[in-house]
């Protein structure tokens, strides 16, 4: 029985494969672009974030009244700034590839009662060697070691 199809032409085997290579390729390419790719600096960028900070020195960071600790990047000016426990902060940080380090950081000077004392967290700061960015916490180290992980 012909079944009503007339001149049908059988598509090759090597071509059938190919395309169904091209689909393969196209599909992947596609999950990629609407997923990202966990860890990339791409997907979770180290400017234009508002880090927020969530254990300092191994330990949970969690302030009175649902606030955050921050830490914000500038894009192009090589400048931080953020809160801390109840004082605004700013500096300045040089970074190459992995490599990161901050000085000059300068605070305000209002007094909390909080009780994460704010010189820990700039202390923190200072020694910092590297960072890595990965499934959207930014990890501060210094020698290899954790001492801080922010959250987006």
């Amino acid at each position: 029985c012909n079944c009503g199809f007339k001149n049908v032409t059988k598509v090759p085997e090597k071509i059938l494969k190919k395309l169904y290579f091209i689909l393969l390729i196209a599909l992947l390419f596609s999950f990629l672009n609407f997923s990202g790719c966990p860890g990339s600096n791409k997907t979770f960028p180290l400017k234009g974030t508002e880090w927020k900070l969530e254990t300092l020195n191994g330990k949970e960071v969690t302030l009175k009244g649902e606030k955050y600790i921050t830490l914000n990047f500038a894009d192009s000016t090589g400048k931080i700034s953020g809160r801390a426990v109840c004082n605004n902060y700013s500096g300045e940080y040089v970074k190459s590839g992995n490599s990161l380090s901050f000085r000059g950081i300068g605070s305000t000077k209002v007094m909390c009662d909080d009780y994460l004392n704010e010189a820990d967290y700039y202390g923190m700061l200072v020694s910092v060697d590297t960072y890595t960015i990965s499934e959207g916490k930014l990890s501060l180290t210094n020698k290899g070691l954790v001492i801080a992980v922010f959250k987006q």
